[in-house]
């Protein structure tokens, strides 16, 4: 079946879901798909495997009252016991007082997710990709750990107010960890096509690293000027956007954002938006209730400028449509822009670390968590590539660091983008960062 007759399936099981329901008004999510995993460890493929799944959320209103079920198959009998559950919820449930209704259907622009060639790679391709990053690792002597994933699937949204959208999409996510010795490397590489990811230069930069983070010194806690490459910073906005950029937690106040809208929050080199139609990202032309996703301006120039919403956050808002943020309503969240990108500068990350008389130099962050939400303190670890800078020159690796810091403030502090912006997992396309006196709060003995 291809995407068209598959998008077309998912429309009309939709509409049958809408036409018989028993509610008000009714919505139905409904998503076909395949995942193809390759994974590997010690230079070695150890597991491929392959999985269909099925899903659908169905949303219900009885009058102003609300009711969300999920099902795990497409399967008439299983849709109509979700219809079923969802009314059972909604009738036993107090009602939305500023419950605006399903938003009506607003157009969507096509954007180019999906790839045939893709979709349609053999698991030898993905054995092949794996194969090139360990022979990088061998090269290096370095022992390769990692996966190559494969993504396709379609997506559909239906509801009794007339929005009927459907589309399909690929996406590629490889990435290993190298060790070498008491080194190790990390790299990674994201995108809707296979052919935009080249192996061999995955596997070449991890093995670099291992290479060169063989026998760390440590170096005390304190304060570091930091040069974040994008896999780093793209951590740091990942958790700015739960933290502020979400809809629900800034209307009830629980956002760092709520209240500041138009206020400065971080520093003037600081702009970052979400975009799902732009090619650079995983494309995706409308949201989890079927609205059109557009640009949305979050933070520029280091001001405050808006948050995602789906329409029923947009209207208690006051605002006539959403940003086309809406997440699954199955979910906690209800609303997030999911496809960020912050602006780069002028320099590129050799510059960058050129300019930094005395820092360190983070390939990533590893087991990063919230401290504090509402003035967004993370801690976190570095990891797989963490070195010393000393007038410029990388002087060698050292043993990885905690650190415990104010993002929004820390971002006050960047002093050196990087033009090049890389579209790392998220899927967040960003720039590699120098940051001044970034705080490091506990040292490892690795």
């Amino acid at each position: 079946m291809n995407t068209a007759e598959r998008e077309a399936r998912l429309l009309e099981i939709g509409r049958r879901v809408v036409q018989t329901s028993p509610a008000d008004e009714t919505e139905v999510l409904l998503a076909d798909g395949r995942d193809f995993l390759t994974r590997f460890a010690g230079n070695q493929i150890h597991q491929n495997v392959g999985a269909e799944e099925v899903w659908a959320v169905v949303r219900v209103a009885a009058g102003r009252r609300l009711g969300v079920a999920t099902a795990s198959s497409l399967q008439p009998g299983a849709l109509d016991t979700a219809v079923a559950s969802a009314m059972a919820i909604a009738r036993a449930s107090e009602g939305e007082k500023d419950w605006p209704g399903l938003p009506k259907p607003r157009t969507t622009k096509k954007v180019g997710a999906y790839d045939e060639a893709t979709a349609e790679a053999s698991a030898d391709a993905r054995a092949d990709f794996a194969a090139a990053i360990i022979a990088a690792a061998r090269k290096k002597r370095a022992e390769a750990a990692g996966a190559v994933e494969i993504e396709e699937g379609s997506l559909a949204v239906v509801s009794s107010t007339g929005v009927a959208v459907a589309s399909s999409d690929t996406r590629v996510q490889a990435h290993t960890v190298m060790a070498c010795g008491d080194g190790s490397g990390y790299a990674e590489g994201v995108s809707a096509r296979l052919a935009d990811l080249d192996a061999r230069r995955i596997g070449q930069q991890a093995a670099l690293k291992a290479a060169r983070s063989r026998k760390p010194e440590a170096v005390p806690a304190g304060r570091y000027d930091v040069v974040l490459e994008p896999a780093a910073v793209a951590e740091w906005v990942q958790h700015l956007s739960y933290l502020a950029f979400g809809g629900k937690d800034f209307d009830e106040g629980r956002s760092p954002f709520s209240g500041r809208l138009g206020q400065k929050v971080t520093g003037e080199q600081v702009t970052i938006w979400d975009n799902a139609l732009d090619r650079r990202t995983l494309p995706q032309s409308f949201d989890y209730e079927g609205m059109p996703k557009q640009r949305l301006t979050l933070i520029e120039r280091g001001i405050a400028k808006a948050v995602g919403t789906n329409h029923f956050r947009a209207r208690r808002m006051k605002k006539r449509r959403s940003t086309g943020s809406a997440l699954p309503a199955s979910s906690g969240y209800e609303c997030l822009p999911l496809h960020l990108f912050m602006k780069g500068g002028d320099s590129n990350l050799g510059q960058l670390i050129r300019d930094t008389k005395r820092g360190l130099l983070v390939t990533r962050f590893h087991y990063t968590n919230i401290l504090d939400p509402m003035k967004t303190v993370l801690t976190g670890m570095t990891r797989d590539g963490t070195f010393l800078v000393e007038n410029g020159e990388v002087v060698g690796p050292v043993k990885n660091l905690r650190y415990t810091e104010n993002v929004l403030e820390a971002l006050g502090r960047i002093d050196g983008l990087s033009r090049r912006l890389t579209l790392v997992r998220g899927p967040c396309v960003v720039p590699a960062l120098r940051v001044r006196e970034v705080q490091f709060t506990g040292t490892t003995e690795f």
